[in-house]
């Protein structure tokens, strides 16, 4: 792994060791967005300083933008080159600085892609395959001080990122491991006279000093910042905060028994009171009416969380390492146009709230929250965002038919069977009743008029072309009453496309559809609908219709801390569709098959 000098090999190969000890400590799976992690073991020598980079796949394939096939596959050919462009990303975004803030160039030496197999890496695998990264790093003089800095991404990145970095000396293992994140690099020592050694009694004398260090600082030596994110969105405002719990029980003091240890118990007592501080720390104002926050969700993540939206099962967390992720949801009557959140919660560990704003679909913009400024304010200029367009559709034709008249019907007949009685037997004042019972049906025929299905008229048929052109109008007005957040007005909006018999019914179906449970619950905004094509179903000769097996595929996204899950899902389905009153209507959607062809996970531009 390191230089293939005879000399060396011992202590690479006890680098190598630590470097594996360190990886294996870390809880399973540790690795993950919308936290990047990663690993460095730097190795400082009086004339330059050896880095070993561990990147795994899953930071490929968010920053490289890497994308799996329908398998949910990473190919390994995009995976190197995946690697080699991210060359150029480490070198701008990883940086060695002396102690007067000077950057110190290095080159890359080797980059090693044994652990990608060749058929590739699986989406729930990307957290255990990794690429070593050799650089190299000269130096004209022994430095007494090095700043190791990372900041993967750059300033605006609003996803966070934190680095394991093990620092040696000739070898020896120069100070505890630590980590370093994009606003928290990390300074040492270099004490050339008396280096460090690999023995126990070293590790004692200062084992001491950076436990007391570490109470001091809360044991916010990694992981210590706190993120927010502000989204607005055509139906809804959320406030997002990340934090450590560590900062949480500086807020609010978070009662437990087991001063290290959150149950799941004290998890759910916290939620109650929790919810009421946050109401009184943040106000908002949505279109000039104060608005109360609702906390839509709370969960607590453990240091194995890859995805702080996914829902993770209820387990006690740390203290020292756990993290709470708080969504404030404001509901807004459709399309905000000005907003307003205060936020009057500061101390010294959270001097400043640095918060990441989303306005609908445009670039992130960061917003700091301070004492002196805790409010932030959003005036919406220019065109708003449209409202929910709706495709309309062509007039169903009508059935033929034939009003007739019941009472009239009956005395026709009644005549004619008199008039016929009348005529064979001769009797004249039978043929007499026969006629006045026709002339009775004549002068009743417009009363009580009934339409029947004409006899001798066809009922119109619906060419495919016009079937497709309906079906695909209604399926994609289907999903746009899915624009709105309340779900009453969805079921409004669901009557333009379905009887009233199978709108529920439609309702849960497209619902479960859009949900995506590891999301938390969160159901996906449909980005696109796109019509694949319908082959024609046997439907009733004598009703105004038709029946389609349909194809067709849904791209929905859920944004939560700065990141957006893009999902693309098709379909296949028998769809009825029924002509009332000359509008078309749903009247069965049967889903035949359902798979997943897409999902990305990628970064929220910032302006």
């Amino acid at each position: 792994m390191y230089s293939k000098d005879d000399r060396l090999m011992p202590v690479r190969q006890f680098i190598c060791f630590l470097f594996l000890g360190a990886v294996l400590c870390l809880p399973l799976g540790l690795l993950g967005h919308p936290i990047s992690m990663s690993t460095a073991v730097a190795d400082i020598y009086e004339d330059h300083v050896q880095v070993e980079l561990r990147i795994l796949a899953e930071d490929l394939m968010l920053y490289q933008s890497l994308e799996a096939d329908k398998d949910q596959v990473l190919s390994r050919e995009d995976l190197l080159k995946g690697a080699d462009a991210h060359r150029v990303f480490l070198t701008k975004y990883f940086r060695v600085l002396t102690k007067d803030g000077a950057v110190l160039e290095g080159e890359f030496t080797e980059v090693d892609t044994a652990e990608i197999p060749e058929e590739g890496v699986r989406l729930d695998q990307v957290m255990d395959i990794g690429v070593y990264f050799q650089y190299r790093i000269g130096l004209n003089d022994r430095p007494d001080f090095l700043t190791f800095s990372q900041n993967f991404g750059g300033d605006d990145a609003p996803v966070p990122s934190v680095m394991d970095l093990i620092l040696l000396q000739g070898g020896a293992r120069l100070d505890f491991p630590v980590q370093i994140g994009p606003r928290s690099p990390h300074s040492v020592a270099i004490d050339w006279e008396n280096p460090p050694r690999n023995d126990r009694m070293y590790w004692r004398e200062r084992r001491d000093l950076m436990r007391q260090r570490r109470e001091e600082l809360l044991g916010i030596t990694s992981y210590s910042s706190t993120y927010a994110y502000i989204y607005v969105e055509p139906h809804e405002i959320r406030f997002e905060i990340l934090t450590p719990l560590l900062t949480l029980d500086t807020w609010l003091p978070v009662q437990r028994k087991e001063k290290d240890i959150l149950s799941v118990e004290e998890q759910e007592q916290l939620q109650l009171s929790l919810e009421s501080f946050l109401r009184e720390k943040c106000k908002a104002m949505v279109d000039g009416v104060e608005v109360t926050p609702n906390l839509s969700r709370l969960d607590f993540f453990t240091l194995d969380i890859r995805d702080f939206a996914k829902q993770g099962e209820k387990r006690p967390v740390g203290i020292q390492n756990g993290r709470a992720g708080m969504i404030l949801s404001f509901s807004t009557k459709g399309t905000p146009h000005a907003a307003s959140i205060e936020w009057n919660m500061f101390n010294d560990y959270t001097p400043l709230l640095n918060t990441m704003v989303y306005i609908f679909d445009g670039k992130g913009e960061r917003h700091f929250f301070t004492e002196n400024e805790p409010v932030w304010t959003w005036q919406y200029e220019g065109e708003l965002p449209g409202a929910s367009t709706w495709l309309s559709l062509p007039k169903a034709p009508e059935l033929p038919i034939m009003r007739v008249s019941i009472l009239g019907l009956i005395c026709s007949a009644l005549g004619v069977i008199v008039l016929l009685v009348g005529v064979v037997r001769i009797r004249l004042w039978w043929v007499a009743g026969g006629v006045g019972f026709i002339l009775v049906a004549g002068l009743v025929w417009p009363v009580g008029l009934m339409a029947i299905l004409h006899p001798f008229q066809k009922v119109p048929k619906i060419s495919l072309k016009d079937q497709s052109i309906v079906a695909e109008a209604l399926l994609k007005n289907v999903y746009r009453a899915f624009d709105y957040a309340e779900d009453e007005a969805v079921y409004d909006a669901l009557e333009r496309s379905a009887s009233g018999e199978f709108l529920e019914s439609l309702y849960l179906q497209i619902k479960k559809g859009l949900v995506i449970q590891d999301q938390g619950g969160a159901r996906s905004r449909v980005r696109e609908v796109k019509w694949v094509g319908g082959e024609s179903e046997s439907y009733p000769e004598d009703k105004v219709g038709f029946a389609l097996r349909i194809q067709w595929e849904v791209t929905g996204t859920v944004e939560h801390w700065g990141h957006i899950h893009t999902r693309q899902h098709a379909y296949q389905a028998v769809l009825k569709v029924s002509g009332t009153d000359g509008e078309w209507k749903i009247m069965d959607l049967q889903v035949v098959s359902e798979d997943q062809i897409k999902s990305v996970t990628g970064l929220r531009n910032a302006a």
